[in-house]
């Protein structure tokens, strides 16, 4: 899915207020969730082994300076 789909998906959610900025907080990196979830989605799309990837937990930095993956779990299909 492209990035600009992606976006559009997440700023419908019921709470893509939040992610604008609130209560004195900045706006976040919602570029850079869209951009991440799409670089997922090819890498699955091309590794077709690739079963699933949890990135857990994500912390989306202010807008303009991205976000950090803290852990991943990549689960592939068994062989044999």
């Amino acid at each position: 899915m492209a990035e600009a789909d992606i976006l559009a998906e997440i700023m419908k959610l019921r709470t893509a207020k939040l992610l604008k900025g609130f209560r004195g907080a900045p706006p976040v990196d919602v570029q850079a969730v869209a951009h991440t979830a799409s670089l997922v989605g090819r890498l699955m799309t091309t590794v077709p082994d690739i079963e699933e990837i949890d990135l857990n937990p994500v912390f989306v930095h202010p807008e303009g300076e991205g976000l950090t993956a803290v852990d991943a779990l990549v689960i592939t299909k068994q062989v044999g």
